[in-house]
């Protein structure tokens, strides 16, 4: 279809008032739903499409949203002895698989803070490889508002949310990442997956400085960088640096890969 007809259909005040009228439809069935389990690559997930849009696609399409980027990491980690810091697990879209395709011995440390999604987080850990921690990541031991944002709770974050998004927030403990890394000297590979709305460069910066003098780095990042222009410091930049390689961009995520 020609670009001049598709954008002329959705400004037709017809098509848009048949749109609004699908989504509002749709609102009103995803309100009447409760948890749902779905199966999908032999993995089975109870979501809540209620009010988070990770969840929302699973109910929608079968799978997750990104299922590129979790089809790498999947195929990085497959039955190797892996570390996976999943930072910013959600409902456990990448902890769940990552769990269930690494070899024997991983371990995957699931970070979420929201008190809701840790509960359903707790619903979805499959395997005993899975380890929750109920505390956002940041660069220091302490406390910080995890500000809410609309009716998606996936979208939670430590980065302040503008007024009229903004649906209120928690108070939840942080951790700096370093706190964590020493249990890499028990795996043979170590993937790292980062997805907090905005606030990347604040976790993984001190992780950066500290390489400069020998500090540790995973083998393998997949960071969301679709939030770049939130950041004070060009982090994409800083990692290629540090010695790693990109090798995909897709779904607002980037793969890096450390060089050997």
């Amino acid at each position: 279809m020609p670009l001049a007809v598709i954008v002329w259909g959705i400004r037709d005040p017809h098509v848009m008032e048949h749109a609004r009228g699908e989504q509002e439809e749709r609102a009103r069935i995803k309100a009447m739903l409760g948890p749902v389990e779905i199966e999908f690559a032999d993995i089975r997930m109870v979501v809540d499409p209620r009010d988070n849009y990770t969840e929302t696609c699973i109910w929608l399409d079968g799978h997750p949203p990104e299922i590129k980027s979790l089809v790498a990491l999947v195929e990085l980690v497959e039955d190797k002895n892996t570390l996976v810091l999943d930072i910013g697990a959600n409902c456990g879209v990448y902890s769940v698989p990552l769990g269930l395709a690494s070899g024997d011995g991983s371990r995957v440390i699931a970070f979420e803070p929201n008190p809701t999604m840790i509960g359903r987080l707790g619903h979805n850990n499959l395997t005993h490889k899975v380890r929750i921690e109920g505390c956002a990541l940041s660069d220091r031991e302490g406390e910080a508002i995890l500000n809410f944002r609309g009716h998606n709770y996936g979208q939670a974050s430590l980065i302040p949310v503008p007024g009229r998004m903004n649906s209120g927030g928690a108070l939840v403990p942080t951790r700096p990442l370093s706190a964590f890394t020493h249990a890499a000297r028990h795996h043979d590979f170590t993937v790292l997956k980062i997805d907090v709305e905005g606030a990347e460069e604040v976790v993984l910066n001190p992780m950066l400085d500290q390489a400069k003098v020998g500090g540790w780095l995973p083998d393998a990042m997949l960071v969301e960088v679709r939030h770049a222009d939130q950041w004070d410091s060009d982090l994409c930049a800083r990692i290629l640096n540090s010695g790693f390689r990109q090798t995909m961009r897709a779904e607002g995520n980037a793969l890096y890969i450390k060089k050997r």
